[in-house]
């Protein structure tokens, strides 16, 4: 931590003008919302939903738009509108097809990318849609199965795709059915061609790629969820840089325990080159050095969920209604609202 002392006054220049974010969220009496919220964690706008949302994409041609996902296996995308409040509509998947609860938008704002499971096929999927009719143009290969989590290099024609590798269907929803032969792994697309530019695969084949977050300089930032024994201690944190294999970071034995084989939301301050990721199970947020691939410190935050970057660190929220603003070295919090009664999801969408 001291060796951090130096920069951590550094502003994180590109989110000055960040004071909004979006995040699903339940409540007790099992309704579901997308929110959006201010940086002292003031929900400003709600919209309630049929089904539960997962994650949350930014529509780049109308910043009050945002796209909520449904977490997997639902098979519909609400398209949100915060200037007024409403849920302009809802997109379903295709027959045969369900959603995992993250998409991305192209840097023009003119296509929408989701990770999809071909679920009588077991065959991961990447489908293109045209944003201005959310009609299909094209699908790709997403180069595996469970393909979760997805994100654009600096050049918007590179996706990076987390293939969590495991089999599921929706008969049997939370079953998983192929973890003895599971294969995850990390694909890199060009999307302009479908082609696969690259695969990466993880040490162990029980660890399945689940979210990711990429740096201003494409250094990719991987969380994993561990499927084997529970008694086994793995690395859970991984980057991966260029045409170099996964890097596990790195850190005692003793805090790869403390996470209970299972991390959530990957999010990355460029400015301060460093990661913090969610280990809901756990308990904490974990703080990574970039520039070393070691470990700075952790948070402890109570079913915690979703993670952001704030102006001044990063904006945390939990299972149990709370945000709180930590600052990204010191640790210390800033501000914590408490809003009773609901939960959190496990991502948090920083508004531009």
């Amino acid at each position: 931590m001291l060796a951090f002392a130096s920069i951590a006054a550094v502003p994180a220049c590109e989110t000055l003008k960040r004071k909004y974010y979006a995040s699903a969220f339940n409540t007790f009496g099992n309704k579901h919302f997308i929110a959006k919220l201010d940086e002292n964690g003031n929900i400003v706008t709600q919209v309630e939903i049929p089904y539960r949302g997962h994650d949350i994409a930014q529509v780049p041609k109308d910043k009050n738009r945002v796209f909520a996902f449904a977490r997997r296996p639902g098979n519909m995308i609400f398209d949100i509108d915060f200037s007024n409040g409403t849920l302009r509509q809802t997109i379903k998947s295709q027959e045969g097809r369900h959603f995992y609860g993250h998409g991305v938008f192209s840097s023009d704002g003119n296509r929408l990318f989701t990770p999809e499971n071909d679920f009588e096929n077991q065959q991961g999927k990447i489908v293109v849609r045209d944003v201005a009719t959310l009609n299909i143009i094209t699908e790709y290969s997403s180069g595996g199965i469970g393909p979760h989590q997805c994100a654009f290099l600096s050049d918007g024609i590179t996706l990076v795709i987390a293939n969590g590798g495991i089999g599921t269907h929706p008969d049997t929803p939370r079953k998983k059915l192929n973890l003895e032969s599971m294969k995850p792994n990390l694909t890199y697309l060009n999307t302009k061609t479908g082609q696969i530019i690259n695969q990466f695969h993880a040490s162990n084949n029980q660890l399945s790629i689940r979210h990711l977050a990429v740096s201003k300089n494409d250094k990719v930032v991987i969380g994993m969820q561990y499927q084997g024994e529970k008694n086994q201690r793995v690395p859970l944190i991984y980057t991966q840089y260029g045409s170099s294999q996964l890097k596990a970071c790195d850190v005692d034995q003793n805090t790869w325990q403390k996470m209970q084989q299972y991390t959530a939301s990957v999010c990355i301050d460029s400015a301060l080159n460093i990661a913090a990721v969610s280990a809901p199970r756990g308990d904490l947020v974990s703080y990574w050095d970039l520039n070393t691939d070691k470990f700075i410190g952790l948070y402890k935050n109570r079913d915690c969920a979703g993670v952001a970057l704030a102006d001044d660190g990063f904006l945390l929220s939990n299972g149990k209604g709370v945000i709180k603003r930590i600052a990204a070295l010191s640790q210390k919090p800033i501000k914590q609202q408490v809003t009773s009664g609901i939960k959190w999801d496990n991502h948090m969408l920083a508004l531009v």
